[in-house]
């Protein structure tokens, strides 16, 4: 009687135990296993205590998308973020990292996002890129030489009352998109088939630009004739001579290997915009506070981590670029001083209606 009453209770901890993991578009389920017939009382106590064990199986995946390879910085960043979620979760959640845009470039991914994350839950964009989504002051991260370096930035990032109040914008302006956290991927530099030793040598020339206003207009400024192209085309657009340069911070430019048809790399630190780590709103509300809080949390410690190991990635690169035959100029202080002044015309024009914010921001960095 003992006996029979033990291996009723085991099948029924068997079907409760059965979980489940939402991976938004494919239902998973997972049943405990059943136990089989024991011949004594102690083999159905064993039986008894393996029903009751927790899956495994997490109860959320999220996709999150990439445009850089996997040994880029940012997509590091992607990977801790990942890690710190698993282990803040105990497995609950886990994230997917889908680095080299094979979910889609920058613009497909944003959009996906606002419509609700249906090829991807989470992305990590660039701030410069999201005028064109209905963000305005986050936008204000992306304007030319808003930040005097990379503590400057870090200062308005940590602050409450811009940075970490500015990430909730996507929600507050119908972009239908969560901002988790930023990442710093330095500041964006100018790549080129042929050397710029100053700006008189950029005019005209056919640099590629995110396909972003803001960025078009920064360059015009410039003099330059900037070309909204997807990320994906600039290694062939500089191979066919469709551009003459390019943009980007020195881990992109080294990681996704341009300077094979680009060997110039010029420090004018036009823009010091920080990526930001975005979640479509829709899968975001799935979730409870616990959750929500388990993903904040994890992306405040990815950011910390990425803080932490730019700087020495750089160098690092620097490094590497050098033995690969790479040509660094440095834009000389009047060029720079010039530079300032040219851009002076897209910061007026794109912070009607936020002068407040922007003087906080020059404020914080003094």
């Amino acid at each position: 009687m003992k006996r029979s009453l033990i291996l009723m209770l085991v099948a029924s901890l068997s079907v409760s135990l059965t979980g489940c993991s939402h991976r938004f578009g494919s239902g998973n389920t997972k049943a405990a296993e059943e136990s089989s017939s024991e011949t004594n009382d102690a083999q159905a106590a064993q039986a008894t205590a393996k029903a009751a064990t927790p899956s495994t199986t997490p109860q959320y995946v999220f996709r999150y998308g990439e445009v850089n390879g996997e040994d880029n910085i940012v997509t590091q960043t992607g990977h801790k973020f990942a890690e710190y979620v698993d282990q803040l979760s105990n497995g609950r959640i886990k994230i997917e990292i889908y680095p080299n845009h094979s979910l889609g470039d920058e613009r497909t991914s944003l959009r996906d996002l606002r419509r609700g994350g249906r090829n991807i839950e989470l992305y990590r964009g660039n701030t410069n890129a999201l005028t064109g989504y209905g963000f305005k002051k986050l936008s204000l991260f992306g304007l030319p030489y808003i930040f005097e370096s990379r503590e400057g930035m870090w200062k308005v990032l940590e602050d409450e009352q811009l940075g970490q109040a500015f990430l909730s914008e996507g929600t507050e302006v119908g972009a239908n998109m969560v901002g988790l956290f930023y990442t710093d991927e330095g500041a964006r530099n100018i790549f080129s088939t042929r050397r710029i030793r100053n700006l008189n040598d950029l005019k005209g020339m056919k640099i590629r630009v995110p396909e972003s206003v803001l960025m078009m207009d920064t360059f015009s400024a410039l003099q330059a004739r900037p070309l909204p192209l997807p990320y994906a085309d600039v290694f062939e657009a500089l191979k066919s001579g469709v551009i003459e340069g390019g943009e980007n911070p020195v881990t992109a430019y080294q990681s996704n290997r341009l300077f094979e048809s680009a060997p110039y790399y010029l420090l004018s630190g036009h823009v010091f915009s920080p990526g930001i780590v975005l979640m479509a709103e829709e899968k975001w509300n799935m979730l409870n506070e616990e959750d929500k809080n388990i993903l904040l949390e994890a992306g405040r410690m990815a950011s910390e981590w990425n803080r932490s190991a730019i700087e020495q990635e750089e160098a690092k690169i620097y490094q590497q670029l050098e033995s690969e035959g790479v040509t660094v100029t440095r834009l000389s202080p009047e060029d720079m001083e010039k530079a300032r002044n040219l851009e002076e015309i897209v910061r007026v024009s794109f912070t009607p209606g936020l002068e407040d914010y922007l003087a906080r921001i020059i404020e914080i960095q003094k």
